[in-house]
């Protein structure tokens, strides 16, 4: 869980990437790439937003957490649900 802590990582997302962190539990409404994403609550505090189902279902299934990287058409290119260590990350983004 540290992976996005490391100052390399970060430096070459920052510096090749338009990085973000999304919370799925996000209850504002999300506009991206011309569609609108809303909170969708299924109990007392409980609840997903659409983004966070859209981009993060992997082989039909939501799992936390998924990094995602969008191509400059903003179409997935490179899914990836759990977490990857600092090394497996860098040598991932290097590649892209």
């Amino acid at each position: 869980a540290t992976t996005l802590k490391n100052k390399k990582v970060l430096n070459i997302l920052n510096e090749k990437f338009y990085y973000l962190t999304l919370n799925a539990s996000e209850q504002r409404t999300i506009i991206f790439n011309k569609s609108v994403f809303k909170y969708n609550p299924s109990g007392y505090n409980l609840g997903i937003n659409e983004l966070a189902i859209a981009l993060g279902t992997v082989n039909n299934q939501l799992t936390y957490p998924t990094l995602c990287i969008l191509n400059y058409k903003n179409e997935i290119v490179f899914q990836h649900s759990g977490f990857l260590n600092s090394e497996k990350l860098m040598q991932l983004l290097k590649n892209l």
